[in-house]
Protein backbone atom coordinates (compact mmCIF):
# COMPACT_ATOMS: atom_id res chain seq x y z
CA UNK A 1 0.00 0.00 0.00
CA UNK A 2 1.28 3.47 -0.83
CA UNK A 3 2.06 6.13 1.71
CA UNK A 4 -0.70 8.27 0.25
CA UNK A 5 -3.04 5.78 -1.32
CA UNK A 6 -5.40 6.57 -4.17
CA UNK A 7 -7.79 4.09 -5.74
CA UNK A 8 -9.22 6.31 -8.49
CA UNK A 9 -7.69 8.57 -11.13
CA UNK A 10 -9.35 11.61 -9.57
CA UNK A 11 -7.92 10.84 -6.12
CA UNK A 12 -4.47 10.32 -7.60
CA UNK A 13 -4.58 13.60 -9.50
CA UNK A 14 -5.74 15.41 -6.38
CA UNK A 15 -2.79 14.04 -4.41
CA UNK A 16 -0.35 15.22 -7.08
CA UNK A 17 -1.94 18.67 -7.37
CA UNK A 18 -1.97 19.15 -3.60
CA UNK A 19 1.60 17.91 -3.30
CA UNK A 20 2.82 20.28 -5.97
CA UNK A 21 1.02 23.20 -4.31
CA UNK A 22 2.93 22.45 -1.11
CA UNK A 23 6.22 22.17 -3.00
CA UNK A 24 5.71 25.44 -4.87
CA UNK A 25 4.79 27.21 -1.63
CA UNK A 26 7.76 25.65 0.21
CA UNK A 27 5.38 24.00 2.67
CA UNK A 28 6.43 20.43 2.03
CA UNK A 29 5.50 17.51 4.25
CA UNK A 30 7.44 14.95 2.27
CA UNK A 31 5.98 11.46 2.17
CA UNK A 32 7.66 8.76 4.16
CA UNK A 33 11.26 7.84 3.35
CA UNK A 34 12.09 6.23 6.71
CA UNK A 35 13.56 2.75 7.25
CA UNK A 36 10.20 1.30 8.27
CA UNK A 37 8.72 2.54 5.01
CA UNK A 38 11.51 0.86 3.06
CA UNK A 39 10.78 -2.38 4.90
CA UNK A 40 7.06 -2.11 4.10
CA UNK A 41 7.88 -1.83 0.41
CA UNK A 42 10.40 -4.68 0.19
CA UNK A 43 7.90 -7.19 -1.13
CA UNK A 44 5.66 -5.09 -3.36
CA UNK A 45 4.79 -1.63 -4.61
CA UNK A 46 1.55 0.14 -5.48
CA UNK A 47 2.38 3.68 -6.65
CA UNK A 48 -0.64 5.93 -7.04
CA UNK A 49 0.78 7.71 -10.09
CA UNK A 50 3.09 7.06 -13.00
CA UNK A 51 5.03 10.06 -14.29
CA UNK A 52 6.78 10.15 -17.66
CA UNK A 53 8.99 13.17 -17.91
CA UNK A 54 12.37 14.62 -18.74
CA UNK A 55 15.61 13.48 -17.12
CA UNK A 56 16.45 17.12 -16.32
CA UNK A 57 18.01 17.30 -12.85
CA UNK A 58 15.87 20.32 -12.02
CA UNK A 59 12.66 18.28 -12.21
CA UNK A 60 12.82 15.57 -9.51
CA UNK A 61 9.34 14.08 -9.58
CA UNK A 62 9.07 13.03 -5.94
CA UNK A 63 10.08 16.52 -4.80
CA UNK A 64 7.91 18.33 -7.35
CA UNK A 65 4.85 16.40 -6.11
CA UNK A 66 5.94 16.20 -2.46
CA UNK A 67 5.76 12.42 -2.53
CA UNK A 68 7.56 9.66 -0.64
CA UNK A 69 9.14 6.42 -1.75
CA UNK A 70 6.63 3.99 -3.21
CA UNK A 71 4.27 6.77 -4.29
CA UNK A 72 5.40 7.59 -7.83
CA UNK A 73 6.47 5.23 -10.62
CA UNK A 74 9.02 7.36 -12.49
CA UNK A 75 9.94 7.03 -16.17
CA UNK A 76 12.52 9.54 -17.36
CA UNK A 77 14.51 10.32 -20.47
CA UNK A 78 15.74 13.53 -22.05
CA UNK A 79 12.76 15.22 -23.69
CA UNK A 80 10.18 12.63 -22.47
CA UNK A 81 10.45 10.65 -25.69
CA UNK A 82 8.03 7.74 -26.21
CA UNK A 83 9.45 4.49 -27.57
CA UNK A 84 8.66 0.81 -27.06
CA UNK A 85 10.63 0.64 -23.81
CA UNK A 86 8.80 3.64 -22.39
CA UNK A 87 5.44 2.23 -23.46
CA UNK A 88 6.36 -1.08 -21.86
CA UNK A 89 7.22 0.70 -18.62
CA UNK A 90 3.89 2.55 -18.65
CA UNK A 91 2.01 -0.66 -19.36
CA UNK A 92 3.83 -2.39 -16.50
CA UNK A 93 2.63 0.35 -14.17
CA UNK A 94 -0.94 0.20 -15.47
CA UNK A 95 -1.35 -3.56 -15.87
CA UNK A 96 0.92 -5.06 -13.20
CA UNK A 97 0.83 -2.33 -10.56
CA UNK A 98 -2.68 -0.98 -11.15
CA UNK A 99 -1.61 2.65 -11.20
CA UNK A 100 -4.74 4.79 -11.72
CA UNK A 101 -2.97 7.84 -13.20
CA UNK A 102 -0.32 8.46 -15.85
CA UNK A 103 1.14 11.94 -16.11
CA UNK A 104 3.21 13.08 -19.09
CA UNK A 105 5.18 15.99 -17.68
CA UNK A 106 7.10 18.51 -19.73
CA UNK A 107 9.06 21.40 -18.26
CA UNK A 108 9.87 24.93 -19.36
CA UNK A 109 13.24 25.79 -20.93
CA UNK A 110 13.90 22.18 -21.95
CA UNK A 111 17.35 21.68 -23.45
CA UNK A 112 16.19 18.92 -25.76
CA UNK A 113 13.45 21.15 -27.14
CA UNK A 114 15.94 24.02 -27.56
CA UNK A 115 18.26 21.73 -29.54
CA UNK A 116 15.41 20.68 -31.83
CA UNK A 117 14.35 24.30 -32.24
CA UNK A 118 17.85 25.38 -33.31
CA UNK A 119 17.97 22.88 -36.14
CA UNK A 120 21.74 22.58 -35.69
CA UNK A 121 23.33 19.11 -35.83
CA UNK A 122 24.50 17.70 -32.50
CA UNK A 123 27.84 15.90 -31.97
CA UNK A 124 26.57 12.43 -31.05
CA UNK A 125 24.35 10.09 -33.10
CA UNK A 126 22.15 8.89 -30.26
CA UNK A 127 21.65 12.45 -29.10
CA UNK A 128 20.69 13.38 -32.66
CA UNK A 129 18.06 10.63 -32.61
CA UNK A 130 16.56 12.24 -29.50
CA UNK A 131 16.50 15.68 -31.14
CA UNK A 132 15.00 14.18 -34.31
CA UNK A 133 12.13 12.77 -32.22
CA UNK A 134 11.16 16.32 -31.24
CA UNK A 135 11.67 17.84 -34.71
CA UNK A 136 8.09 17.13 -35.93
CA UNK A 137 6.79 19.41 -33.17
CA UNK A 138 9.08 22.18 -34.44
CA UNK A 139 7.54 21.81 -37.88
CA UNK A 140 4.04 21.75 -36.44
CA UNK A 141 4.62 25.10 -34.75
CA UNK A 142 6.55 26.54 -37.72
CA UNK A 143 3.44 26.42 -39.89
CA UNK A 144 1.60 28.80 -37.56
CA UNK A 145 4.35 31.01 -36.08
CA UNK A 146 7.46 32.17 -37.91
CA UNK A 147 9.35 32.90 -34.68
CA UNK A 148 8.94 29.33 -33.39
CA UNK A 149 8.70 30.10 -29.64
CA UNK A 150 10.43 27.42 -27.60
CA UNK A 151 7.53 26.93 -25.18
CA UNK A 152 5.09 26.53 -28.06
CA UNK A 153 7.32 23.74 -29.38
CA UNK A 154 7.44 22.22 -25.90
CA UNK A 155 3.65 22.30 -25.69
CA UNK A 156 3.31 20.72 -29.14
CA UNK A 157 5.79 18.01 -28.17
CA UNK A 158 3.81 17.33 -25.00
CA UNK A 159 0.67 16.86 -27.10
CA UNK A 160 2.55 14.54 -29.46
CA UNK A 161 3.92 12.50 -26.57
CA UNK A 162 0.51 12.20 -24.99
CA UNK A 163 -1.03 11.19 -28.30
CA UNK A 164 1.65 8.54 -28.84
CA UNK A 165 0.90 6.95 -25.47
CA UNK A 166 -2.83 6.91 -26.13
CA UNK A 167 -2.63 5.67 -29.71
CA UNK A 168 0.13 3.09 -29.36
CA UNK A 169 -0.87 1.37 -26.13
CA UNK A 170 -4.01 -0.72 -26.16
CA UNK A 171 -3.51 -1.46 -22.47
CA UNK A 172 -3.66 2.26 -21.69
CA UNK A 173 -6.68 2.98 -23.90
CA UNK A 174 -8.54 -0.03 -22.50
CA UNK A 175 -7.91 1.06 -18.91
CA UNK A 176 -9.18 4.56 -19.72
CA UNK A 177 -12.31 3.14 -21.36
CA UNK A 178 -12.96 1.00 -18.28
CA UNK A 179 -12.58 4.00 -15.94
CA UNK A 180 -9.51 2.56 -14.22
CA UNK A 181 -7.05 5.09 -15.58
CA UNK A 182 -6.67 8.71 -16.60
CA UNK A 183 -3.79 10.16 -18.60
CA UNK A 184 -2.77 13.75 -17.98
CA UNK A 185 -0.50 16.15 -19.84
CA UNK A 186 1.13 18.76 -17.61
CA UNK A 187 3.81 21.46 -17.59
CA UNK A 188 6.32 22.16 -14.82
CA UNK A 189 7.58 25.73 -14.57
CA UNK A 190 11.25 25.78 -13.57
CA UNK A 191 10.95 29.31 -12.16
CA UNK A 192 7.86 28.93 -9.98
CA UNK A 193 7.90 25.21 -9.20
CA UNK A 194 4.26 25.01 -10.24
CA UNK A 195 2.72 22.25 -12.34
CA UNK A 196 -0.10 23.25 -14.70
CA UNK A 197 -2.52 20.57 -15.86
CA UNK A 198 -2.89 21.02 -19.61
CA UNK A 199 -4.87 17.97 -20.75
CA UNK A 200 -6.91 15.27 -19.01
CA UNK A 201 -7.99 12.11 -20.82
CA UNK A 202 -10.27 9.91 -18.77
CA UNK A 203 -12.32 10.43 -15.63
CA UNK A 204 -10.14 12.52 -13.34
Amino acid sequence: MTDRAASTPAEALRLLVEGNARFAADKRRTGRIDPQRRTELEGSQAPFATVLGCSDSRVPFEHVFDAGIGDVFAIRNAGQIVDDVVLGSIEFAVVALGTPLVVVLRHTRCGAVAAARSGEPVPAPHLQALVDAIAPSVERVRTTDADIPQEAIGAAHLEATLRAVLERSGAVSDAIAEGRLAVVGATYDLATGEVTIDTVVGDA
